[in-house]
């Protein structure tokens, strides 16, 4: 039987099998992706499932039943060869499988439950306790996993050696943070138009972006960094998939030859190309296209690109959730111009979409993705 609850969109997730809390690591927490569960394969290796890669295909196999995974070709078929529509990922340098489909198929289940403010993936084989019990049990475990996690000392200090540790972290010595801006829900002005646009490369914390948008039903705008590199290439082949504008990210400076530059895009488009299809003509400045020199805009434009400039930082890299939200929403209610948002690819940027989506359509706010039809922003901005 599967039992499910919702999983707050770019919240910090931990994995439990039967009765066993799993490590809290970056490289193994559970994703998902186009509204399904993922965990790494090995998740299904601790209760008795076999797996095998060969050729770029991982193969699972338990009572009598086999899943075949196709990571380059994007299929999955069983040993009938029934084919199903919930791929396999490679992710973090190991392999995600889908949690529904695997439990489904080799006799398991799962659940995700919510224990000490914390929502847990709980995959079970029959033997284990109700999730009940198992929330009353490991409620402790939980919060001290969590605060290790941030790098939360047993006195509620951050630890600056530990990578994962909140940036917002108070010390005595450190004043308190301003509290976050009321947002006004009868305000007297709104953009006209806001075109979501999110900067830099995909990571795990993407398709939870890509769920909170396919959920408001909106479409935005992702603009890839040239260095195809930091690609997820899944993920970027996704972002086509659901109607978003893939865009590509410049990090130059004055002193970049325009050469440099329409090669690496050129080079970038072909990578997107061969992932997706299509190919990018909108592009933007990482320091914005002011930055840029005449010649090396003159260049671009040229080559047949088209520049544009955020106008509004949401705040999502570097805040909470909610302070973005609110910091953004209180933005909206103070123009009438049309807007291009930069939001990024962190933890709190899930939340803050669907926080401000929310507010969008309570306030009649319309959204866009930019095209190559669409007039370019790109000069310099009294509200940079």
């Amino acid at each position: 039987m599967i039992q499910l609850m919702p999983m707050p969109a770019g919240a910090v997730t931990l994995t439990a099998v039967n009765d066993t809390l799993l490590p809290l690591e970056d490289s193994t927490m559970p994703t998902r992706m186009g509204g399904e569960y993922y965990v790494p394969y090995s998740v299904f290796s601790t209760l008795g499932v076999s797996a095998s890669s060969e050729e770029s295909v991982l193969s699972m196999s338990a009572n009598g039943e086999t899943l075949s995974f196709s990571l380059n070709e994007g299929y999955v078929y069983d040993q009938n060869l029934n084919s199903y529509d919930t791929p396999a990922y490679s992710l973090n340098g190991t392999v995600y499988v889908p949690v529904r489909l695997c439990c489904g198929k080799f006799g398991l289940g799962y659940s995700t439950i919510s224990v000490a403010g914390e929502t847990v993936l709980r995959v079970t084989d029959g033997s284990a306790q109700s999730d009940s019990s198992f929330a009353a049990s490991k409620s402790g475990e939980i919060e001290s996993a969590i605060n290790t996690y941030l790098g939360i000392s047993d006195s509620g200090q951050s630890d600056p050696s530990n990578p994962n540790a909140p940036s917002n972290q108070q010390t005595p010595e450190t004043p308190a943070e301003p509290p976050i801006p009321e947002v006004e829900e009868e305000p007297e002005q709104k953009p006209a138009n806001v075109y979501l646009a999110f900067y830099g490369a995909p990571n795990t914390n993407t398709p939870d972006i890509l769920d909170a948008l396919q959920s408001a039903g909106r479409q935005a705008t992702f603009f890839l960094p040239v260095d195809t590199s930091t690609w997820v290439d899944d993920t970027v082949r996704r972002i086509v998939a659901e109607g978003h504008t893939p865009a590509l990210l410049l990090d130059a400076d004055s002193q970049t030859d325009p050469e440099t530059l329409t090669a690496s895009l050129a080079a970038a488009n072909d990578r997107l190309t061969l992932l997706t299809g299509v190919s990018a003509r909108i592009v933007s400045n990482k320091d914005g296209c002011t930055a840029l020199t005449e010649a090396q805009r003159d260049a671009l434009v040229g080559a047949g690109y088209r520049l544009w400039d955020a106008a509004l930082d949401s705040g999502d890299e570097t805040q909470s959730a909610a302070r973005a939200y609110a910091t953004t929403a209180q933005y909206f209610a103070s123009t009438s111009a049309t807007l291009v948002v930069r939001l990024h690819h962190s933890r709190a940027t899930a939340q803050t979409v669907q926080s401000l989506t929310a507010y969008m359509s309570r306030q009649g706010i319309p959204s866009s993705r930019i095209t190559l039809s669409t007039t370019p922003i790109n000069g310099a901005s009294d509200i940079r």
